[in-house]
């Protein structure tokens, strides 16, 4: 399936991709505010920046109408029955609403996820708590369904991330999660930053991916910061030629670096995904989206620090 965009701009991403130009399409119909972000996968021997993610808060609108406009939707993207009403069960429950919705699109595969809040208080011992419920199919392919189950404190967080980086002994990755510590304390942030393991079943069964997603947008960084070790990492696994990843670092590495996906996926086969460039898209409402857990923007605790530095 050819991707042909290149850019987020203002009003739209300039996508030749049918399943983009239908989620926004959708999204467009609601005239409520959402936002866009692009993403950056790396692996042996790919390199894909055909990738777009487009996210709202369920608060926008009635639980009603985006059940049946998102149904409709999703049936036209080659979306199983019994996947769509699985997905869909999230909105059942009008007491117990999902935070965010996020819709996207990776290369020939579609995604949705649902997000719910944080805890506000700390987890008791062995509770588990699902931050997001995503399910990524290609068209009338059953779906792989994931949970991404938070790592509750700074210490369960680490070691997951150092048992992940010890399946990959020789790898650059190592490079860049060294890069992303010494910026967070340049950053004075907080190391490690809030950490989900991803879960990823498909017909029942484990897909065999095993993997974090590292939320780093509470930092502030840029996603040129992950330059050097990126290089390196591409050079490492013959991803793609040294002139586009300078194209596309010059393109891009002025905007935000929001979230970081590292370990293995169904294959076995190392990955790490940059997300970043989080846009607002404007509607005739002037409601900001509610806060998401994973998208990038100035959170009370950096304001605060502004001030003292200032």
């Amino acid at each position: 399936m050819s991707l042909p965009w290149a850019n987020a701009d203002p009003g739209r991403f300039d996508a030749g991709n049918r399943a983009a130009e239908v989620l926004q399409a959708m999204l467009g119909s609601f005239d409520v505010p959402y936002l866009s972000e692009m993403s950056a996968k790396c692996r042996p021997g790919q390199w894909s920046t055909q990738r777009c993610l487009f996210s709202l808060p369920v608060s926008s609108m009635a639980p009603q109408r985006l059940a049946s406009v998102l149904g409709d939707t999703l049936a036209t993207l080659g979306m199983l029955e019994a996947d769509r009403e699985a997905f869909l069960a999230g909105l059942a429950d009008p007491e117990a609403l999902p935070h965010f919705l996020h819709l996207g699109v990776e290369d020939d595969r579609c995604k949705v996820y649902w997000e719910t809040d944080s805890p506000s208080e700390p987890l008791p011992a062995a509770r588990r708590h699902v931050m997001y419920r995503a399910w990524k199919w290609r068209a009338d392919e059953c779906a792989a369904s994931s949970d991404y189950v938070l790592l509750p404190t700074a210490h369960e967080a680490r070691e997951a991330i150092e048992a992940e980086l010890e399946c990959h002994p020789m790898s650059p990755m190592h490079d860049v999660i060294e890069q992303l510590q010494i910026s967070f304390a340049l950053a004075q942030a907080a190391w490690p930053p809030v950490t989900v393991r991803i879960e990823e079943m498909q017909a029942g069964e484990p897909t065999g991916r095993d993997s974090l997603n590292l939320h780093l947008h509470r930092a502030g960084l840029p996603l040129g910061t992950l330059a050097g070790p990126l290089f390196s990492l591409a050079r490492e696994w013959q991803t793609t030629s040294r002139q586009t990843l300078i194209d596309w670092m010059a393109r891009h590495g002025s905007e935000t670096l929001g979230n970081l996906s590292f370990g293995r996926g169904a294959g076995e086969e190392p990955f790490l995904t940059c997300y970043h460039g989080t846009k607002r898209h404007r509607s005739h409402q002037v409601e900001p989206p509610r806060r998401s857990n994973r998208i990038p923007g100035t959170t009370p605790q950096r304001k605060r620090r502004h001030k003292t530095q200032a």
